[in-house]
């Protein structure tokens, strides 16, 4: 009889050895669980090669959204028939069905026309440049108009670092640098090292 409670103790300590492992890996388990999701709220969500940003508005009544459209290495200004109502400076867009703006020819040997994104076209808001973006002063080193409604801005960072922001002129911006002047100074969005659009101006102290 004293043999068979030595083997009940034994067996009893063996099941609690093996339960206490068990929710102590189960805990470790849940608190890593905890911190991988942690750490995957806190990566950026922007990781987009193809996306729109709004930079104003175009149309001789203001009603069409002016957008710039970076599809990798390329830019293009595009010209989109949707009205600009709940629409800020800033915001970025997707489209998720994968249609490309169109080239719009134009008489105006002037200007170099834009491309366009018809009314039927629908654009997913993922954001704003402020929020998703990194952001950069920079200084204006040189502001040229190359013709046919096409500017080109060269500006340096603090360390000398030298960038380009070419754009057409061809709608209202809500941040114009059609009158920059050297040593004027700009706020940018950044991705991926390069220009998307000027934020505000911050004016050097005189």
């Amino acid at each position: 009889m004293k043999i068979i409670r030595v083997l009940a103790a034994a067996m009893l300590a063996v099941l609690f050895s093996v339960t206490l492992t068990s929710c102590k890996e189960e805990k470790s388990n849940s608190v890593r669980s905890s911190k991988d999701t942690e750490i995957e709220e806190t990566e950026p969500e922007f990781d987009d090669t193809k996306y729109y940003v709004m930079v104003g508005t175009a149309g001789s009544g203001n009603q069409d959204v002016r957008l710039r459209y970076f599809d990798g290495e390329d830019i293009k200004a595009v010209v989109w028939s949707h009205s600009a109502k709940d629409i800020e400076y800033g915001d970025i867009f997707v489209d998720e069905s994968g249609t490309e703006p169109v080239r719009v020819e134009s008489n105006d040997v002037s200007i170099s026309p834009p491309y366009r994104l018809d009314s039927k076209v629908e654009l997913k808001k993922i954001g704003n440049c402020i929020d998703i973006m990194e952001t950069l002063k920079l200084e204006v080193t040189s502001a040229d108009y190359d013709g046919m409604g096409h500017w080109s801005i060269h500006l340096i960072d603090e360390e000398d670092t030298e960038y380009y922001y070419g754009f057409v002129n061809d709608a209202f911006f809500t941040v114009d640098m059609t009158s920059s002047a050297k040593g004027d100074e700009y706020i940018f969005a950044m991705n991926d090292g390069k220009l998307v659009i000027p934020l505000e101006t911050s004016k050097p102290n005189p």
